[in-house]
């Protein structure tokens, strides 16, 4: 992760704060859920990661998305998820050539 990542994720959090209408895409009960999930998982993430190192990134890792998640009401995958529903149009029907009976 460079600078230039962390610069950006702090900036798209303090965008969050500013205006929370915009970006809250999760409700309060899952921001709280995510927000304790997240803490447990880093703390266990932590205190494990010299007995088991691939296990404990792996969850401080999850645990910091959860947190992520949480403290701004942004989710980014549901956020993609809704993008994709809404780009589903209906079935269209497309004319290419008409033809004229006489």
């Amino acid at each position: 992760m460079t600078n230039e990542d962390l610069n950006t994720t702090v900036n798209n959090i303090k965008e969050a704060w500013k205006y929370p209408e915009l970006y809250n895409n999760v409700s309060s009960s899952e921001r709280w859920l995510s927000g304790a999930a997240g803490t447990y998982l880093i703390f266990k993430g932590l205190t494990g990661i010299f007995s088991h190192p691939i296990l404990g990134l792996t969850g401080a890792a999850i645990g910091a998305g959860l947190l992520y998640r949480g403290v701004t009401g942004y989710c980014p995958v549901r956020d993609f998820a809704q993008q994709e529903e809404e780009s589903i149009v209906p079935d269209e029907v497309i004319i290419t050539e008409t033809y004229v009976a006489e």
